[in-house]
């Protein structure tokens, strides 16, 4: 794929985040249009990737999603961009037991030229010789080149050119180790100064890298597309479209960009709300959608909406569709325990969730359903996420049963919640089920 680029490194914590992100930004200076991807669940990259590039991000998994929901993922979101930019996960050969899910392999799946980060603040020469491993591991992958972060000096960067000139190893850019490129911690994403202070950073490093990379070698304007664009809309149910209403808000914007595409194409219309600052739930709405995010950070200001709290609780008991994911799931819940304070929430699922004694619970999860519910039948098996250091003590019937043991979730007929995240594209059978279930009762069926 020409015009596209795969932003990776050898493992995590080496500024690949802030290097693609700086190149969206030095390739959106340039006039062009940028479409942004992450690689696996991640919604804060995501979402910040959106404010530089001026477009909703996506994200790619190859677990989640398989070879063809990836392809057919990016043909649907790329929409007539000029440059396509993905970042990568982890390191650029990590992930499961035979490296499937990887990004490497997702660069191999796409034909994208990998753009590898190095990160030389505890190495110098055998930066070349790692660079040069990745190279070589796997023999599909084209490589654009390196760009060497965090150098210690003219004398340290010298050194590293040099020794990936005998390897064979490009060197595309180098970046010093300067705080005016460094954008702090990123795992709040909303903080108004840390939001400013990386932006900032961003647009500092990105006219640095414009100043080094050809950006018409690596993206060339009007060159071959290999996943071709989606002009063409995707095909839509018929019919009057059923409104969905769907939390956004400090509180709760953990729902993918492609969530709300898969909507639209089942027939349903997302209208967003605020459980933060709404007292109503928007007008005509026949199913609710709760993604994730910090209630947990807001709990006191959720808790004093106590008008939207009781509308939401009558309408899931009057049998309104309801779909809760983590955050939403605890906003569901009667109480939410954190550290600051025990807060009333909906109160529409008995029980409550806690942030007291957090403990991570993390990666990916096979499931199966254990009962009907507005996106699955009863043994539909399945494929989601979990980030969470949250507790349920919930006193539902549980939604899912794990691979390898364990149940979670709540459920009732109209109700889905879980902390599993799943990834919904268009098209997929549990959210055609769940607008059906939405439409039906909007007339009353």
């Amino acid at each position: 794929m020409d015009a596209a680029v795969l932003v990776a490194a050898p493992g995590t914590g080496q500024g690949k985040t802030l290097v693609a992100t700086a190149l969206c930004a030095a390739l959106t200076r340039s006039g062009r249009s940028v479409q942004a991807y992450k690689i696996g669940p991640d919604y804060i990259d995501a979402a910040f990737y959106a404010r530089v590039c001026g477009r909703p991000a996506h994200n790619v998994d190859l677990w989640l999603d398989g070879d063809e929901g990836v392809q057919r993922n990016v043909r649907q979101t790329r929409r007539n961009a000029d440059a396509l930019v993905f970042e990568g996960m982890m390191g650029l050969h990590d992930g499961d037991d035979d490296s499937e899910t990887s990004s490497a392999r997702v660069a191999a799946l796409l034909d994208l030229p990998v753009v590898l980060v190095l990160d030389l603040w505890t190495c110098s020469q055998t930066a070349a010789a790692i660079a040069l491993g990745c190279l070589q591991f796997d023999p599909r992958l084209r490589f654009a080149g390196v760009i060497l972060n965090r150098t210690g000096g003219e004398t340290h960067e010298r050194a590293v050119r040099r020794a990936c000139a005998q390897a064979g190893v490009r060197v595309l850019a180098g970046i010093p180790n300067d705080p005016a490129f460094a954008a702090g911690e990123r795992h709040l994403g909303l903080d108004a100064r840390g939001v400013a202070a990386r932006a900032a950073a961003v647009e500092r490093l990105g006219a640095h890298l414009a100043a080094q990379l050809s950006l018409d070698e690596l993206f060339p304007r009007g060159g071959r597309r290999a996943l071709s664009d989606s002009a063409q809309e995707q095909e839509r149910a018929e019919g009057e479209p059923v409104r969905v209403g769907v939390a956004h808000d400090e509180a709760f914007w953990f729902t993918y960009a492609e969530t709300h595409q898969a909507l639209r194409h089942a027939g349903a219309e997302p209208v967003t709300f605020s459980p933060l600052r709404e007292g109503t739930l928007p007008p005509g709405v026949h199913g609710l959608w709760i993604g994730g995010g910090y209630p947990e950070l807001h709990g006191r200001e959720l808790e004093s909406n106590a008008a939207l709290r009781a509308e939401i609780a009558a309408a899931i008991a009057d049998g309104m569709p309801t779909y809760a994911e983590c955050g939403g799931m605890m906003y569901l819940a009667e109480r939410l325990k954190t550290a600051g304070g025990c807060f009333s929430m909906v109160g529409a699922l008995r029980g409550d969730t806690s942030m007291i004694q957090p403990r991570l619970r993390i990666g990916y999860r096979r499931a199966r359903a254990l009962g009907d519910t507005p996106l699955d039948r009863a043994r539909d098996t399945l494929r989601g996420y979990e980030f969470h250091y949250a507790s349920n003590h919930l006193h539902e019937s549980p939604a899912y049963a794990y691979e390898g043991g364990g149940r979670g979730g709540a459920r009732r007929e109209n109700v889905l919640a879980a902390f599993m995240h799943r990834h919904f594209l268009p098209g997929d059978r549990a959210i055609s089920r769940f607008v059906e279930v939405c439409r039906r009762r909007r007339e009353g069926a």
